[in-house]
């Protein structure tokens, strides 16, 4: 008997060969790499670790919509810092849940050892599992079954979203994420202090 689809295990799913960049790659070298693989996001890598995800929306917003050159920005310049990964024995509803409390449509696939092994996509979920395409896109209603580890008090590793330093306890904050010192210079609204 076979096991539900949402009882899967994302190892069952995922892209065991993951396209990765360096943190120092041009956005332009990154961006030749996704359009070859046919992808729309990539996990960027420092020193054989994770530091971020670059996507065509990051690309997009923070590079071409600014009108700055893809040749002279680097992706550890534009890349998202949140790192969210999962291992290989979670099903892939919790993975869907994941995505959409956080609003991702990839999740990088890491062993108990934080290697990476894999990336797991919303296409690849709905492929298996279209059912749970309402989960991936029902973004108000996971939030309160989402995970109790991705809380809004949670704090993730990696490059605060305003000054760029790498921390091990980034926290959001009006959807960024940040250091403890650049999140006590937000207000309330959610404005700088002069």
């Amino acid at each position: 008997m076979l096991p539900d689809e949402e009882d899967l295990a994302v190892s069952n799913i995922m892209t065991k060969k993951v396209a990765v960049a360096d943190a120092k790659d041009t956005v332009q070298k990154v961006a030749m790499l996704m359009r070859a693989k046919n992808i729309r996001g990539v996990p960027i890598v420092q020193n054989d670790k994770i530091v971020g995800i670059l996507t065509d929306k990051d690309i997009v917003s923070k590079v071409v919509a600014e009108n700055k050159s893809p040749r002279e920005i680097t992706a550890e310049e534009i890349m998202s810092p949140k790192i969210i990964t999962v291992e290989p024995d979670n099903s892939i509803m919790d993975v869907a849940k994941l995505m959409s409390a956080n609003n991702v449509g990839r999740i990088p696939v890491v062993d108990k050892k934080s290697n990476l092994v894999g990336i797991v996509t919303e296409t690849d979920i709905t492929k298996i599992a279209p059912g749970l395409i309402d989960v991936l896109y029902a973004h108000d209603e996971i939030e309160n079954v989402a995970p109790p580890a991705k809380s809004r008090h949670t704090t993730i590793e990696g490059r605060c979203e305003n000054c760029g330093q790498f921390y091990d306890d980034l926290v959001e904050i009006d959807g960024e994420w940040l250091c403890r010192s650049c999140s006590e210079d937000k207000t309330v609204v959610g404005t700088e202090k002069k």
